[in-house]
């Protein structure tokens, strides 16, 4: 009865912050502003730039537009990086042999590594970078133990989210970023010696 309850829970959080994320990556493109400059006695003027990497670690921008004497040209680099990962482990042991105690220690290693290098090149006007990085880690660990002569479970859990952001731009700029990680672990342990 229990087993089914924690396996609902379980679901139901992951699907909500699975939702979460998602939800805040989809809402990246409505958060960039648009703005029109005036330029004069330019000959030559980047065009507009959209990097959009959600793995990638590295945006630069490349690109190059000729426009003469004044126009009037919207021209924004913008970057946006956006990066979702998750990491989720159930474990769960039925014990019902003294033989098999060290089967309910369990070693989980889970690691999210986010980087985003957004670049402008010094003549770029203006720049819009925007980052956004989610990293969750889930664990649950379930442990019946229904024989006698079994010690407590040794269970090892190490989670990491290793996130960075590095944002260049010459002025003006508008720069952002948001960086999310959660680490959820929970071991449960039951011992109703019945064998």
């Amino acid at each position: 009865m229990n087993k089914k309850i924690l396996s609902n829970k379980s679901v139901l959080l992951i699907a909500t912050m699975l939702s979460t994320m998602m939800l805040a990556t989809s809402s990246m493109a409505s958060l960039v502003p648009a703005t029109a400059f005036a330029q004069v006695d330019t000959p030559d003027v980047e065009a507009l730039s959209t990097q959009v990497s959600p793995d990638s670690t590295s945006e630069e921008d490349t690109s190059d537009n000729q426009g003469d004497d004044s126009n009037l040209i919207v021209n924004p680099t913008v970057q946006t990086a956006v990066d979702a990962d998750a990491n989720v482990n159930v474990d769960t042991h039925v014990i019902t042999d003294e033989d098999n105690c060290e089967e309910a220690s369990d070693e989980v290693d889970q690691t999210n590594a986010q980087a985003a290098d957004q670049q402008a090149p010094s003549d770029s006007n203006p720049t819009v970078q925007t980052a956004e990085q989610v990293g969750l880690n889930f664990n649950v660990d379930t442990d019946v133990i229904l024989v006698e002569g079994c010690n407590t479970p040794n269970d090892e859990v190490d989670q990491t989210n290793a996130q960075a952001v590095d944002q260049g731009a010459p002025s003006p700029a508008y720069q952002r970023a948001d960086i999310h990680g959660l680490n959820f672990d929970t071991e449960n342990d039951v011992f109703e010696p019945v064998l």
